[in-house]
């Protein structure tokens, strides 16, 4: 048959180092594959023919400058360009496009546009020195990849940050199991893999069997075959990767801490009631009952429509710290400012710094505390559905027996999910909440940590609500958000405190880290005032 002659005649032009046309063949190309690809797959896989200069594939490149996700055509034999090349090794074979990669790899920007707002906001990657990527599959489209360890070449997420080790050394794959080191208590612990992958692989399993998956993204752990992306400056630009990375679905929009830009416009306003509240009582639920001790506004991710979800969960399992609860560090630092929060964490000395200046505004991050979001401002036993059939099931298994069933990192994580749960089943949310915060230090508003506790202070649902709550307006947007009507100044207007968040939180309390000593001149007027000499 013609087409069995054509193959033959295309054969016989192959050869061990490159692959040329054949006049009267038609040549292989990215138009005959019959990989079936996402749409967002197909978007971002470049075009190729198999007689074009400098195509290879993964297994035949040391490095590559275009990842394609195309498996080499059945029966063809591998390309592979010459090595060397100008300024380059003889010995490393380098290519232009590489056929086989598992994922496409992309850079982070430093910014992106956000449509709702009407301008570009900064996204904020880096701070951990992981490695955090942009990929593409054939299977799931668009997702995010994670590694601490493992890649090769010096890769630096920013300039400022170390370079990746190349090797797991504590866990990795390759190391015999009883050669490894024990997992930490936290988890994407820089220079770690298995026991990052354990941590979060078995939080993914918890959120599924308690209904919160809509919380956060989906998470799990493939092995990576693809280049480090070619970017001009970069060391490790195509260099090859081969090792574990953690996935994540993909989590539309930005942080709010980028959204907001510690300022509050009418369009940041608008697009803040656009939020829907069971997104937030459902993220705020995620983090009292895995005990997250890092959610920080850099985490919160809202999309153009306002939906809410949480990123980087690997704070999990400990204290209780999130912007979205009232009386942890991250919300306090929010309401009042990081210098009356931590002035002992201050550049210069303690004496210089302390006690820090209270803020007279808040940061609009203040408005996502879950209790702006909560009917009559209070969760109590509302919880998500599905969720209270799951906290039963782990109440009656021992703690040994939730560690095993979700393969867990390390045994205290079971534990203290343990005592969550039955906080949560004694009386619901805020008496888990009360409960964990009895459990930790009262804040001194010098000490920077996640394990503090400040007090519970009236809820700010508003620009302005109260003698105790006022938000920070951007300057130069003041008189349009002034136009707004009052209700458009409100998270979600007529929704007063009921009963129950009446009681807990009837008005502003006195809590160490806000006690301000009297100077010299009030003292004297105390004095005077008292009748003392």
């Amino acid at each position: 048959p013609m087409w069995f002659a054509a193959r033959s005649a295309l054969a016989l032009c192959l050869c061990a180092a490159a692959v040329v046309s054949c006049e009267g063949v038609n040549t292989v190309s990215s138009k005959d594959n019959t990989l079936a690809k996402h749409p967002d797959a197909q978007a971002a896989s470049p075009e190729w023919t198999l007689d074009e200069e400098g195509l290879g594939t993964w297994e035949t490149c040391d490095t590559c400058e275009q990842c394609i996700l195309d498996p080499l055509p059945a029966g063809v034999k591998p390309p592979r360009p010459n090595g060397g090349g100008p300024g380059r090794d003889p010995g490393v074979v380098h290519c232009k496009k590489c056929l086989g990669c598992s994922v496409i790899l992309t850079r982070m920007k430093e910014s992106q546009p956000m449509k709702a707002i009407g301008k570009d906001v900064k996204v904020f990657s880096g701070a951990s020195g992981a490695a955090v990527m942009k990929g593409v599959t054939a299977e799931r489209g668009n997702v995010f990849v994670k590694a601490w360890c493992g890649l090769k070449g010096n890769y630096r997420q920013t300039p400022r940050n170390h370079p990746l080790p190349t090797k797991c050394e504590h866990d990795g794959e390759d190391i015999p199991s009883s050669q490894r080191r024990p997992c930490q208590l936290k988890g994407g612990i820089f220079g770690w893999s298995e026991c990052n992958f354990k941590f979060l692989n078995a939080l993914d399993k918890l959120a599924e069997d308690a209904n919160l998956t809509a919380a956060t993204p989906r998470t799990w752990t493939e092995h990576v075959k693809s280049f480090i992306p070619w970017q001009e400056g970069d060391e490790a630009k195509g260099v090859k990767v081969d090792t574990r990375m953690q996935f994540y679905e993909v989590a539309e929009g930005a942080s709010i801490e980028a959204l907001y830009g510690g300022v509050l416009d009418a369009r940041t306003m608008a697009l803040t009631k656009k939020i829907p509240h069971e997104d937030v009582v459902r993220a705020a639920v995620f983090d009292l009952l895995f005990s997250e001790q890092d959610r920080h506004g850099q985490n919160v991710f809202v999309s153009e429509t306002g939906r809410l979800h949480v990123i980087d969960n690997e704070g999990a399992f400990g204290p209780i710290n999130s912007m979205l609860i009232p009386g942890g560090q991250k919300y306090e630092v929010y309401r009042i400012g990081y210098n009356a929060v931590c002035c002992g964490n201050l550049p210069g000395t303690e004496e210089e710094n302390c006690p820090g200046k209270i803020l007279d505004a808040s940061a609009p991050e203040v408005m996502i505390d879950y209790r702006c979001h909560a009917p009559g401002r209070f969760i109590g036993t509302a919880l998500p559905p599905g969720l209270e059939p799951f906290l039963r099931r782990i109440e009656k298994m021992s703690a040994q027996a939730v560690f095993d069933h979700y393969e867990m990192s390390h045994l205290e994580h079971a534990k203290t999910l343990k005592v969550r749960v039955s906080d949560m089943l004694d009386g619901g949310f805020e008496r888990a909440m009360i409960a964990q915060y009895a459990r930790q230090p009262p804040g001194d508003g010098k000490q920077y940590g996640n394990d503090f506790f400040y007090g519970l202070q009236p809820a700010c649902c508003g620009a302005k609500e109260g003698a105790h709550c006022k938000v920070r307006i951007a300057g130069r947007e003041e008189q349009s958000f002034n136009n707004l009507s009052e209700e458009d100044k409100l998270v979600w207007p007529g929704n007063e405190p009921g009963r129950e968040a009446n009681t807990l939180w009837p008005g502003p309390v006195e809590a160490p880290h806000l006690k301000r000593p009297m100077g010299n001149k009030l003292r004297r007027v105390r004095r005077f005032l008292l009748g003392i000499d």
